[in-house]
């Protein structure tokens, strides 16, 4: 095995020939996990001068059957050393266009996370996405290899960017006790592996609340006979009930009178009251008096709308449970801010809406046919749907983020951050040791090394090259190895992830209708009203009625007072997430 030096015009010149322009007295060439190789020559020292035309080299191992590229680079040390006869040059495989191929790989990620829809369920990869990251991430690669099992490999020959898995190699190599050189072996802890990861992830937004509700149906539910009714003509009162608080706005009060027995109902309900007898002044018998009872029906309509900040935050425990020690990590998830759609206002009651404007209801978009004023409910025959809304929160009523798919993929993010995380470091045991260069001269750190020893238990050991050296000279060729084993493969608990179903209830911590109306009052009943006639001492009917007066029936009505100034903070603690060796 001979080793070839060539000048080159280029980083990567194709070509079947060599020139062996320079003869190779000693060789290094070493490179690390997820960098550059470094090849330092030493060849015989000529006129430095010619050195400023070259720019770049390759280096081959010649064989019976031909010389094989093993190394190709720039120049980066002008030289790094000489002496009367040898001088050193340094290069590296490091190509001119790695910052282009690093963007890229990473618009690569980009594309391919925005044509898959946010809200299908079935996605595979959880790569990217604007809420995990922010925009100046967006030309960052590395943080697309944040929650998998991936990192960058430089390939040393051609300067091509690939993803190298982090716990097994692409190849593997077997290699006996007996061909490692004596006494090169050592083997050392690197880390102590994560046993827990204690993982929150955060959201925050800005949820609007709004709604609408029908207050007469309520009002009814105070009356005995779950109609409002009274002796006194309370239409005028009714309308006059509710003044306009902060954040609510009456948009409808439409009162009527009724005569319930005419409406189909199965009692009969009492148009007058009881008998109530009188004695005027020198009237020699009592007279007898009765009030008209008054039944009312209609509708009393008010909305609200205002802003509430929402904090939520998840808490879940990861437990590799596939290794008996370890330490603790606490890893903590800030989701950038949560943007509602912005470009569609909310479909609202009692509002008009011409033909082709576009609303967004629930979690859609619809357009409207033909042109009309909105009443309590939404006719969806004056709507056409449009799309689904493609974004954080389905519905600007919701409660919840993380109940929402969106919210689910960004707990699966999370989850799987953390199992990288954890995977990581259970590649804790590093070995290094020393064999011969000549059966593993195109090794590379994409591949992996089982050694075989009886000092290993089991008598074997499996690692990934994260560290290679080749030092050889016109005598003697050797390569270092550093190998990084794994006590465990949690390869499948990614795939576990990706079918786990995460279950997240949406919680009520928000305004509901029923939670408008505080209290209703209802002052002096048509009961009462009769037991306050029954006793009443007055000597003629218009007195009666000047007593009626004084009582008559009134409706006191307290709402729920609505603050934009307290945050709702929500905690939700998940089940454990079991690793387990598999």
């Amino acid at each position: 095995m001979k080793l070839i030096f060539d000048w080159a015009l280029s980083f990567y010149e194709e070509k079947n020939d060599w020139h062996s322009d320079e003869e190779i007295i000693s060789l290094e060439i070493f490179q690390k996990e997820n960098g550059f190789a470094i090849a330092k020559i030493t060849i015989a020292a000529q006129n430095g001068a010619e050195l400023l035309n070259r720019k770049y080299a390759k280096i081959g191992i010649q064989k019976d059957c031909g010389t094989e590229l093993l190394f190709s680079g720039r120049l980066v040390a002008f030289p790094a050393g000489f002496d009367s006869s040898t001088m050193e040059l340094e290069f590296i495989s490091e190509p001119n266009d790695y910052q282009t191929k690093l963007s890229e790989f990473s618009q690569r990620n980009f594309n391919a996370y925005r044509e898959i829809d946010k809200h299908t369920k079935n996605k595979d990869l959880i790569l990217f996405d604007d809420l995990f990251f922010s925009s100046r991430d967006f030309k960052n690669p590395t943080i697309f290899l944040e929650g998998n099992n991936e990192i960058f490999y430089w390939n040393m020959k051609n300067g091509d960017l690939a993803l190298s898995n982090i716990n097994r190699g692409r190849r593997n190599f077997d290699i006996d006790g007996s061909e490692i050189f004596q006494n090169s072996i050592k083997v050392r802890m690197a880390r102590e592996p994560y046993k827990v990861v204690n993982l929150k992830i955060s959201a925050g937004w800005i949820q609007h609340e709004y709604g609408i509700i029908d207050l007469f149906p309520m009002i009814a539910q105070k009356f005995e006979q779950h109609l409002v009714n009274s002796f006194t003509n309370i239409k005028s009162g009714i309308e006059n009930i509710f003044s306009e608080k902060k954040g609510y706005r009456l948009i409808q009060c439409n009162i009527k009178e009724i005569n319930p027995n005419t409406l189909g109902f199965t009692k009969l309900y009492s148009t007058l009251s009881p008998d109530f007898f009188i004695r005027e002044s020198g009237a020699s018998i009592e007279k007898k008096v009765r009030f008209k009872r008054f039944y009312f029906d209609g509708k009393l309509i008010i909305n609200w709308a205002y802003k509430q900040k929402r904090v939520e935050n998840v808490n879940v425990v990861i437990r590799n449970t596939s290794s008996p020690y370890g330490r603790e990590k606490n890893l903590y998830i800030r989701l950038n801010a949560i943007q509602l759609p912005k470009k569609y206002p909310i479909w609202k009651h009692f509002t008009y809406f011409g033909s082709g404007d576009k609303i967004q209801y629930q979690d859609s978009i619809f357009e409207c046919t033909s042109s009309h004023i909105s009443n309590e409910n939404f006719e969806s025959h004056r709507w056409n749907f449009i799309q689904k809304i493609p974004d954080a929160l389905t519905n600007d009523m919701s409660s919840s983020f993380f109940s929402t798919i969106r919210g689910k993929n960004a707990i699966k993010y999370a989850l799987q951050k953390a199992i990288a995380l954890i995977n990581y470091s259970s590649r804790y045991i590093e070995i290094d040791f020393c064999v011969g260069a000549e059966k593993f001269m195109l090794t590379s750190i994409d591949d992996q090394i089982t050694l075989y020893d009886k000092r290993f238990p089991g008598g074997s050991i499996s690692g990934k090259i994260i560290k290679v050296r080749f030092i050889g000279n016109a005598d003697q060729k050797i390569i270092k190895f550093t190998i990084g084993c794994s006590m465990a493969d949690l390869s499948k608990s990614f795939e576990k992830l990706n079918s786990h179903m995460i279950q997240v209830m949406d919680d009520k911590s928000r305004i509901n209708p029923a939670d408008i109306v505080r209290k209703i009052e209802i002052e002096n009943t048509p009961e009462e009203q009769i037991a306050i006639l029954a006793k009443a001492k007055a000597h003629s009917s218009s007195e009666l009625k000047d007593e009626l007066k004084k009582y008559a029936t009134k409706i006191k009505l307290s709402l729920h007072p609505l603050s934009t100034t307290k945050v709702i903070t929500r905690e939700i603690n998940l089940p454990d997430f079991e690793i387990e060796k598999l």
